[in-house]
């Protein structure tokens, strides 16, 4: 636990999920790889394929829609699209064999369990501040357990620009009436998380979890502080 710069009072606490409070990494390997099983069982000739096949039409989607990179959800679907439509498929097929593999996709990405001190800490953490989440991803807090915790929640898409962009962190202090100078944002991503919610006004805390499998870019721009994980927050407690 290190503390960079002065932390001001807060009214508010803010939390990216992927990463930051369960590890996300291995859900998303298995994830993957569940999809590219489902796709060899509806079309065969995807087992011919390498990678590389489906991240050639992730890049055309994003060269023809760049503003695709602020929607995973949208981007996947378009790229499986793309795909199908390149193996033959009709129009139809491919947008309905794209939905069945999505929803395969996010079936296994949702199949995760978030540690029960991490629930403890929020349901703790919710008595004494209003509690929000503010994703990248498209991960459900319904489907894994955690919505009860979270006054509002804020998924980038559907019109919300991905973090680092202000869009969602000023969202969150309009719907809660506060400045963002009075948010504190806890986050794993030292670009999203950290530069973004520094650059948005709030206040942010770090979580530098080594235990996790997702590599830390270096930072740029000092956090208010550094924890090792996000159970630390505890200290907000006393």
């Amino acid at each position: 636990m290190r503390f960079y710069r002065r932390l001001s009072s807060f009214k508010a606490i803010s939390f990216d999920l992927d990463d930051t409070l369960y590890d996300n990494h291995p859900v998303i390997a298995k994830a993957e790889q569940e999809l590219q099983q489902h796709l060899k069982d509806v079309a065969p000739v995807c087992a011919t394929l390498s990678p590389e096949f489906w991240w050639q039409h992730r890049n055309v989607c994003l060269t023809n829609q760049p503003e695709l990179c602020h929607d995973v959800t949208a981007l996947r679907l378009a790229c499986l699209q793309s795909g199908f439509e390149e193996l033959g498929f009709s129009a139809s097929d491919a947008k309905k064999k794209s939905t069945q593999a999505f929803e395969y996709f996010l079936s296994h990405r949702n199949n995760l369990q978030v540690p029960d001190s991490v629930k403890n800490l929020l349901a703790k953490l919710k008595d004494k501040f209003p509690l929000v989440a503010i994703s990248n991803g498209n991960v459900s807090i319904e489907d894994i357990g955690i919505s009860d915790y979270f006054s509002y929640s804020f998924f980038a898409g559907a019109g919300n620009l991905q973090k680092p962009e202000n869009d969602m962190f000023e969202q969150a202090c309009k719907k809660l009436n506060i400045h963002t100078s009075e948010l504190l944002h806890i986050g794993d991503c030292t670009h999203a998380d950290v530069y973004g919610a520094l650059q948005a006004g709030c206040q942010t805390i770090w979580i530098n979890n080594d235990e996790f499998g997702i590599r830390k870019k270096p930072l740029k721009v000092l956090p208010n502080a550094e924890f090792d994980h996000v159970e630390q927050l505890g200290i907000f407690l006393r």
